[in-house]
């Protein structure tokens, strides 16, 4: 039996529904880099988007840059967003 991974385990229990997916992405960002890896959890653990924590949102195929006061595109609007761009070709 494998041992729970203490970073999903708190992001779970902030409420991350994705704590999994969410671990994976912050330990990329982090790089490595412990000190940088806390820094990035509390916020994430405060409430801050992680799109906005890690400055990055994968949408429609592509990384696009995010910040704070920033919109953050979701998935559901890949569509949208295809049918927009086909509209204007």
């Amino acid at each position: 039996m494998n041992s729970p991974d203490p970073l999903v385990a708190m992001l779970r229990s902030a409420g991350c529904v994705f704590a999994e997916d969410e671990a994976t992405i912050l330990r990329d960002a982090a790089g490595g880099d412990a000190g940088l890896l806390q820094r990035l959890c509390a916020r994430r653990i405060h409430g801050e988007p992680l799109e906005h924590v890690v400055g990055w949102v994968a949408f429609a195929g592509r990384r696009l840059s995010v910040g704070p006061g920033v919109f953050v595109p979701r998935r559901r609007s890949e569509l949208l967003a295809a049918v927009t761009l086909g509209a204007a070709a």
